[in-house]
């Protein structure tokens, strides 16, 4: 039993040893985990400041102060694509029978009176109405085409053809030929 004492003491020192260490390692990455995201969160409170400062940089360039060219390239830069971007909203709301309300953004159904998501009242839609639509009467024989004089066969075939109404000899010598001559061919 001195041998199996000796080893179950071995056992329980290498557990203990081992289980200190597990959780050292395990408060060192608590710690480090901790410092990461503090880390982080500065980081990330940086890139809203840098985002606030922008904005306001960005509101001041719309409101008509003036600016170096490199910002005010941003700045217009950015109106553009928020025109295109508007674009983008209208084209997909027309594609799901939608409108865009005007003070939120949101798509809304055409039908709608106020919008759903901030409440404000939504603008009259045009609708084309074909009862309002003015109409001019057209005489019935403005469509029929006008009597032209009729050409004997010697005028159609004395006549010289323009470029492009040239036809090949085989259906020129076919059309000059009586029917009965055709026919038996």
């Amino acid at each position: 039993m001195n041998m199996s004492d000796d080893f179950l003491k071995n056992i329980s020192k290498t557990f203990r040893e081992t289980m200190g260490n597990v959780g050292k390692k395990t408060d060192e990455f608590v710690e480090i985990q901790k410092i990461r995201s503090r880390q982080g969160q500065l980081e990330s409170r940086i890139e809203n400041n840098y985002q606030e400062i922008g904005r306001k940089i960005y509101c001041r360039f719309r409101n008509g102060e003036a600016f170096d060219e490199q910002l005010a390239g941003i700045c217009q830069e950015i109106m553009r694509m928020e025109k295109e971007i508007a674009v983008c909203k209208e084209q997909v709301a027309e594609k799901k029978g939608q409108t865009i309300c005007p003070s939120c953004g949101a798509g809304v159904p055409k039908e709608a009176s106020f919008c759903m998501y901030c409440g404000s009242p939504l603008p009259e839609r045009k609708e084309e109405k074909t009862e309002d639509a003015d109409f001019t009467e057209v005489p019935e024989d403005a469509f029929e085409p006008e009597d032209e004089p009729v050409k004997s066969k010697e005028e159609v075939h004395t006549e010289e053809p323009s470029q492009g109404d040239e036809k090949p000899e085989e259906v020129a010598d076919a059309e000059e030929k009586p029917e009965d001559a055709v026919e038996a061919e």
